[in-house]
């Protein structure tokens, strides 16, 4: 056990660096209104978290102020007592989707909704999609620190790769203190995000000096064979262990606590000897921050939820939710003496995770995993404090996290909302409104599949399309058949065999019975999705990608791989029951969203008197064997084309300059 809390010699009150004057009144919390001991529920064998009925001696080191940071003194009050600036806890569990919360409480006590997280009032859920589509852990804690997306791997710089002020530095501005933990590498894409300016998340040696030569007050995690060559000319007080970190003393330096070679072991694998737990290190980081008058900015992240979910070893995966869960526990029982803004997300939820809701207790539930990277289902959001009622009951991208919390650190009494781009989401209502919608009820057998309406839009980025409807899991292959000189009738047709066939979208392109009867129409690309399968930017599969003619048009030998990106809403994929947001024929919103970028679609540029782009949606099986009589612009007839050609009869066609701008806007032709 960490001994946190120590007796002062004399019984008297402390003192801080940053105010020599009056005394700030750091007596712990009353544990009775405290959150209920999850760890006594469950058996769970884990550190014990410091005895808060003992007092807090300031002066000898943990709890005390770490440095004078700059800003002015929140000042004294009538009583004589130093105003507290603002707490602001960031909690962030990689990887974490609902039903990895849903588990953990299962896990812990056999029924799903007894996490202390899922006490706090306000809750939410958040879209995570970064500017390549499914995002990753570097864009993601981005987003939450700056209010920017970014692309995958960058950290703390916008999409022009310009450095923007994070939440740690608003909040160093403010002369507030600051405080990162992590049970990863301190290197690792979450917590560095949250304070370094680094173009590529894997350079753990550039991302180190950034650290060091501006470190945060307080930072706890693993790597340190990412910073001992460093260390020698650093000016860190550097803690390697529990024992360390008890007897730390604040001397004018950073406390630096590097407790892992690199990244923590897995809880159910056991900890090394003195090696504190995420919830030990949450509340180091809270005794030492809590004495700034000027308030603090804490992250907290539990970072190897990810790394099991990654693995699919759901013998791993809920120990490390409930170890974010107890560091949850120690800044709930913590707050319940001071106001304070805590707010509990997830950068992306990771595995496309499934779980029995009910089980018993210490007992892993039944558990399915779709696959081993990230997904775009929604995550969750729990909060706390004033400013937090922002987050109740929203579906909101996950920007509004940075609003509220910025708007906490800054002393605001309001949040103003974010501004997001245009990003392949899936949530189509930022590409405008539907160009055309579906006309005839689905007939594609006892499945769940529909498309519904069509947006169309362009930038200088490329194409972009969202498409509305309702995708089932494994048993579709949603096309979009694209026409890249429109009125030339050049591109393939019916019959086409790729000569360099490569799996599955290839099947499909090859059984795909279609013929063109709208005048001067021939495809000459194809954007698919087997079984609603994303696409992230750079990554082809063989069930999702983009195919296109080179070379010579027409010479289906000359098909290759061109780079998109798409992306499926959450509450739009069928998986073995009907869709949460599926309305009536015509009538559902969000669903399939895709970015065609305007170099994949002209390599060597759109042409310099702009282009006219005329494209259909259509939907098969997942071989393209069997043609449903979904697709857009709807079918003329309702008959089923089944295994039958059918005839495209009208596209939607959008014009554009050399820059990509529209200058005719998307329309059905004719």
């Amino acid at each position: 056990m960490i001994a946190l809390l120590l007796f002062a010699c004399d019984g008297g009150e402390a003192t801080y660096p940053k105010d020599s004057g009056e005394p700030v009144d750091s007596s712990p919390p009353d544990t009775d209104s405290a959150p209920p001991d999850s760890e006594a529920d469950s058996g769970r064998d884990t550190a014990d978290t410091g005895d808060s009925g003992d007092s807090v001696d300031t002066d000898s080191g943990v709890g005390a102020e770490t440095g004078d940071t700059g800003g002015d003194d929140t000042g004294d009050t009538d009583t004589g007592e130093v105003v507290a600036g603002p707490a602001v806890i960031l909690f962030i569990g990689d990887g974490m989707g609902f039903e990895h919360v849903e588990g953990g409480g299962v896990y812990l006590t056999g029924a799903a909704g007894s996490l202390t997280m899922e006490t706090l009032p306000f809750q939410g859920r958040l879209r995570t999609a970064s500017l390549s589509g499914l995002t990753d852990s570097a864009a993601s804690s981005t987003a939450y620190a700056t209010g920017n997306k970014t692309y995958n791997g960058m950290l703390g710089l916008d999409r022009d790769g310009v450095e923007i002020q994070n939440l740690g530095e608003r909040a160093r501005a403010m002369g507030m203190s600051v405080g990162l933990v992590t049970t990863d590498d301190l290197t690792g894409a979450t917590p560095s995000a949250q304070w370094v300016h680094v173009e590529d998340r894997g350079d753990s040696e550039v991302i180190a000096e950034a650290y060091l030569a501006d470190m945060p007050d307080v930072a706890f995690g693993g790597g340190y064979l990412a910073f001992e060559d460093l260390l020698a000319t650093a000016s860190v007080n550097l803690v390697r262990d529990a024992s360390d970190l008890a007897a730390a003393a604040y001397d004018g330096r950073p406390l630096l606590g590097l407790f892992a070679d690199d990244t923590f072991p897995f809880v159910a694998d056991g900890y090394e000897a003195d090696q504190p737990t995420l919830a030990e290190m949450t509340e180091a980081a809270l005794a030492w921050l809590e004495g700034d008058p000027d308030g603090f900015f804490l992250l907290v992240e539990g970072a190897r939820i990810d790394h099991a979910s990654h693995g699919n070893d759901e013998d791993s995966v809920y120990d490390e939710v409930l170890s974010l869960d107890d560091a949850v526990s120690v800044a709930m029982t913590w707050a319940a003496s001071r106001d304070a803004t805590i707010v509990v997300t997830a950068d992306h939820e990771c595995g496309g995770l499934t779980v029995d809701s009910t089980g018993t207790a210490g007992v892993v539930p039944a558990t399915e995993w779709r696959w081993g990277k990230h997904t775009n289902a929604d995550v969750p959001v729990f909060a706390t404090g004033t400013l937090a009622t922002a987050l109740d009951g929203i579906r909101e991208d996950q920007l509004w996290v940075h609003e509220v919390l910025a708007a906490a650190i800054d002393g605001a009494t309001s949040v103003t909302a974010p501004t997001v781009p245009t990003l392949v989401d899936g949530y189509t209502d930022d590409l405008g409104a539907q160009v055309t919608t579906q006309t005839q009820a689905t007939s594609f057998g006892a499945s769940y599949n529909q498309l519904d309406g069509l947006r169309v839009t362009a930038d200088g980025d490329g194409l972009y399309l969202g498409i509305d409807g309702v995708f089932e899991r494994g048993d579709n292959a949603a096309m979009v058949l694209l026409d890249l000189d429109y009125g030339s009738s050049t591109g393939w047709g019916a019959g086409t065999t790729l000569a360099d066939a490569l799996g599955e979208v290839d099947a499909a392109i090859t059984e795909l019975g279609i013929s063109v009867s709208a005048s001067g129409v021939g495809f000459d690309a194809v954007s698919a999705s087997l079984g609603a399968q994303e696409c992230e930017e750079g990554l082809l599969t063989e069930e999702a990608g983009l195919r296109g003619l080179t070379g010579d048009v027409g010479r289906p030998e000359d098909f290759a791989w061109w780079d998109m990106i798409s992306n499926f809403d959450d509450g739009n994929i069928a998986e073995g029951s009907a869709s949460a947001d599926a309305g009536s024929t015509g009538l559902t919103e969000n669903g399939w969203e895709m970015l065609l970028p305007w170099d994949s679609l002209y390599p060597t540029g759109i042409p310099a008197s702009g282009t006219t782009v005329a494209l259909v949606v259509v939907l098969a099986d997942d071989d393209g064997s069997y043609i449903s009589n979904q697709a857009l612009p709807p079918l003329s007839s309702s008959t089923e084309p089944g295994n039958d050609a059918v005839s495209i009869e009208s596209v939607v066609t959008i014009s554009v300059d050399a820059t990509g701008t529209v200058t005719t806007a998307a329309a059905v032709v004719p």
